[in-house]
């Protein structure tokens, strides 16, 4: 900048040679153009930044009514929790038995919090899609979260075993949880988590959608990947109370 003035100063006073008013020339010329190139970027940055948020994909409402036996919490709770999980995936386990159980105390128990299960089971989990099936048709007898836990303590392995261990302590119907393990319909509710959590950018597990709850959908949600901490959740529950 103090060069520039420089020169300017040296045209007023009439002390520059031709030759160095030619290079001044030039020097003015470029900074000219360099100053149309500028504005011409900030157009089309701005037309960017407008086509981006054109583009951002809108929040589709999620339905939070059906397969309530996946649910935890009261009916009239403003905020909701939707886990995607996957039996076999550590992580998903770590939080179930570090983080829920502190939401549990602090939030759904409380009724402030609904909290809601999707399965994700991940391809390269070999039994994952068995243990999502086990829990769900367990919850088809009211006894859903009574096989998830159990299938979480055995770090995802829903073996035959294990089923028929949770079955017999609950006094399930077992011909009927068989029955229901086959059913092609349960397959494809699990099926239908999976192309819900991909519609919404869910690509591995845990993943945590956190919203406000209206018309018995999910609103106004933020998506967390990867196992969070506790803090983590209350400082999005808090952020929606505001």
């Amino acid at each position: 900048m103090r060069f520039f003035l420089l020169i300017i100063g040296l045209l007023l006073s009439g002390q520059l040679q031709a030759e160095e008013k030619w290079v001044a020339d030039e020097i003015f010329t470029q900074i000219s153009e360099m100053r149309k190139e500028i504005g011409s970027l900030k157009g089309r940055v701005a037309d960017l930044e407008q086509k981006l948020t054109e583009s951002k994909p809108k929040l589709i409402p999620i339905p939070l009514v059906g397969n309530e036996s996946m649910t935890l919490g009261k009916a009239d709770a403003t905020i909701a929790i939707l886990e995607f999980s996957d039996y076999e995936c550590p992580f998903c386990g770590k939080h179930y038995k570090n983080v829920l159980p502190k939401l549990r105390e602090s939030y759904i128990d409380k009724g402030k919090v609904k909290y809601v299960m999707k399965d994700f089971p991940l391809d390269f989990h070999a039994h994952a899609k068995k243990a999502s099936l086990a829990a769900r048709c367990a919850g088809e007898q009211k006894q859903y979260w009574a096989m998830h836990d159990a299938i979480f303590e055995a770090r995802g392995q829903a073996s035959d075993e294990l089923i028929a261990s949770v079955a017999q302590q609950y006094k399930l119907d077992e011909s009927a949880l068989k029955k229901c393990l086959d059913d092609p319909a349960q397959l494809t509710k699990v099926q239908n988590d999976i192309a819900l959590g991909s519609r919404l950018g869910v690509n591995g597990t845990p993943a945590f959608l956190i919203g406000r709850i209206k018309d018995k959908q999910l609103v106004d949600y933020r998506r967390f990947d990867g196992m969070q901490s506790f803090e983590t959740f209350v400082a999005a529950i808090d952020s929606l109370k505001k």
